[in-house]
């Protein structure tokens, strides 16, 4: 029905975080995420209220950030992770953009389901019921038709009647994914999503999470028989080539991830977590940069979201090119580059 889901990497028109609870739990990693990318790319803070949008606007203020460049959404959702309850946006075969609208449940929290449907309405864009249970922090896409997700999602599915087959068909008429690489889960993390590992930087690559056999052996296994996988994947460019990025420590049940990121166009923000392996930081910071040549690299605190098992992905959507409606008047005023430092990619001079 529909071309394809792009890929995060690909070119957008903003980003949308979810402030809702950004603002009030993870302040810090929410002023270091807008201070980066407020100038770059047009940013959606997605509020619950006239309050709130206030209380963010002087949070921004002072920290000095030009506040006045944000867009607002006030929509009646609790939770943060817009990434798995947003809409997906995906290319008509005409070049058109249609919001797919799938079912995310979550009984605590039942209007964070009703967001897809009411953001099409504000961004004027046709709105698709897709009858599959989904949740887009389990789905990354090469934006040529091959999406990776993993088992979760036809375990999700199994209420509706549906097999593994069943979940490609609907993946392949809704979201356009010819090729559809379903993984295991890391064991034992309460996600199950593949966003916790594994991260599309071009059509044909992908980063895919390593661990220390010494420090996490069951998972040491999970991801390299995962690499094994998607090495025999062929995608239009040839095998898809699978570049290894270190894990960082999962001590504590705290499941630590340097995949979960934020593309913003010529931007990669990357979490880090201050004062744990600061070095496999760095070593994954380099491996992006060599993936991604003239991007900047930008490290950003998650170590308090990560507690409540997301990161930077989870809390964002990307919003991918639809026409200049959030195109700012000068999108690459004071642009800035970044180098890579045992702590994080501070600004240079």
């Amino acid at each position: 029905m529909y071309a394809c889901l792009p890929g995060d990497f690909e070119r957008q028109s903003a980003i949308l975080l979810g402030c809702n609870e950004l603002l009030p739990y993870h302040p810090h990693t929410l002023v270091e995420i807008v201070g980066t990318l407020i100038d770059r790319i047009p940013i959606i803070a997605l509020v619950e209220s006239e309050s709130q949008r206030k209380d963010l606007l002087a949070l921004l203020c002072d920290w000095g950030l030009p506040a006045h460049l944000l867009h607002f959404v006030s929509l009646p959702v609790k939770g943060m992770w817009v990434r798995d309850y947003g809409p997906s946006f995906v290319r008509t075969r005409s070049r058109g953009i249609t919001i797919l609208d799938a079912d995310y449940v979550e009984t605590d929290r039942p209007n964070d389901d009703r967001a897809p449907t009411e953001l099409a309405e504000l961004l004027k864009v046709p709105v698709v019921r897709v009858p599959l249970t989904f949740e887009g922090g389990n789905v990354i896409s090469n934006g040529q038709g091959l999406c990776i997700t993993t088992k979760l999602l036809v375990k999700r599915n199994e209420k509706r009647g549906y097999d593994e087959a069943a979940v490609r068909r609907v993946l392949k008429e809704y979201y356009g994914f010819d090729q559809c690489v379903i993984l295991a889960p890391l064991m034992s993390e309460p996600t199950g999503h593949v966003d916790m590992f594994a991260a599309f930087v071009a059509p044909n690559i992908v980063v895919l999470g390593e661990y220390d056999p010494k420090t996490d052996p069951v998972n040491a296994d999970v991801l390299n028989e995962n690499a094994a996988i998607l090495a025999g994947v062929q995608t239009r460019w040839g095998p898809l080539q699978v570049v290894r990025i270190p894990m960082p420590s999962n001590h504590g049940s705290i499941w630590r991830t340097f995949a979960n990121v934020i593309f913003a166009n010529d931007t990669l923000l990357v979490p880090r977590y201050p004062r744990v392996d600061e070095d496999l930081f760095d070593k994954a910071a380099r491996i992006y940069a060599s993936l991604l040549p003239g991007w900047d690299i930008v490290g950003i605190d998650a170590h308090t979201l990560i507690v409540q098992r997301g990161a930077l992905r989870c809390v964002s959507l990307n919003i991918p090119w639809l026409d200049d409606r959030f195109a700012p008047a000068n999108p690459w005023r004071s642009r800035r580059t970044y180098r890579v430092t045992s702590t994080c990619c501070q600004q240079s001079p």
